[in-house]
């Protein structure tokens, strides 16, 4: 019920209260109208049990999280099923490739090409090439077939310049030099390889010999130590040559067979003596 009354019959402490309810009045009424109250807005407090709108959202963005997540597994545990399947394709596949080599005799098995100087003799005439330590044998004709003469290659004549004759004073060697490596030119002494250097010549001259059969000329080839002399005669005019160098390879080895910018010689045998498996290679430098 409203207050009737005149402002004589209030008290003084009813007058501050309505003074003060007026300047309330007046200060809410100013700050409506700034910019300030404009964007005032009332903080809504919700209740537990209620579902307000602005939370679906969250809810909407929650889910997404979790499909991204799944979707991501599935990738990763799709990358490693495909790494080990193609792991377990390689494994087969490298198995099959052995199985294959296993059961298939290889074609290139009887045509190995070796170093010189080999003691034991060739089995298959077919295979011999030039310089070749083999030695020719008949092969069996095929049925209806008559076997045909072949004609040997010619061993090349010597010429000036040519090796013919080794000495190595320290291991007590004096052997004539023979053109050719094949394993009837060894019978007879020591064998130059066809296309190599002569004496004296910048390049690889190449001397084979065998060390326990047909005179044993290079049996004691390993005893050679490093600096001792070896002379190549071309006639009567000697060539020195120093050892530098002297290893063990296995016959399939063809390096000691490479061309050189400088005048050496490589010296070849079997090794060890009457075993064979091996061959030593000595290596000298012609002395200016």
């Amino acid at each position: 019920m409203s207050d009737t009354r005149s402002i004589d019959d209030l008290s003084l402490e009813e007058l501050e209260a309505l003074v003060e309810q007026k300047r309330r009045i007046a200060r809410a009424k100013q700050f409506a109208e700034s910019t300030a109250g404009q964007r005032f807005r009332p903080v809504t407090v919700l209740r537990a049990d209620e579902s307000p709108k602005e939370a679906r959202p969250k809810k909407r963005a929650s889910f997404r999280d979790r499909l991204l997540f799944v979707v991501e597994a599935l990738a990763v545990i799709g990358l490693l099923v495909v790494i080990v399947s193609s792991l377990a394709n390689l494994q087969t596949l490298n198995e099959e490739v052995i199985q294959a080599r296993a059961a298939t005799p290889s074609a290139n098995s009887t045509n190995v090409i070796e170093l010189p100087g080999s003691s034991f003799p060739p089995a298959n005439p077919l295979t011999e090439l030039p310089g070749s330590s083999f030695a020719p044998q008949a092969a069996p004709p095929a049925l209806g077939i008559q076997p045909r003469a072949i004609a040997a290659l010619p061993v090349p004549t010597p010429g000036p310049r040519s090796p013919t004759r080794i000495v190595i004073p320290s291991i007590k060697v004096d052997w004539p030099i023979v053109q050719g490596d094949g394993w009837e030119e060894l019978k007879q002494g020591i064998g130059h390889r066809v296309g190599s250097a002569n004496p004296g010549e910048r390049g690889n001259m190449i001397l084979s010999g065998h060390n326990d059969v047909y005179g044993e000329p290079f049996r004691d080839l390993e005893k050679l130590e490093i600096g001792s002399e070896v002379i190549v005669y071309a006639g009567t005019t000697p060539f020195r040559y120093i050892v530098k160098a002297k290893r063990v390879v296995v016959p399939t080895d063809l390096s000691p067979l490479a061309p050189s910018k400088t005048p050496i010689v490589t010296l070849i045998t079997c090794t060890p003596y009457r075993v064979d498996t091996h061959r030593l290679i000595v290596i000298g430098e012609l002395v200016p």
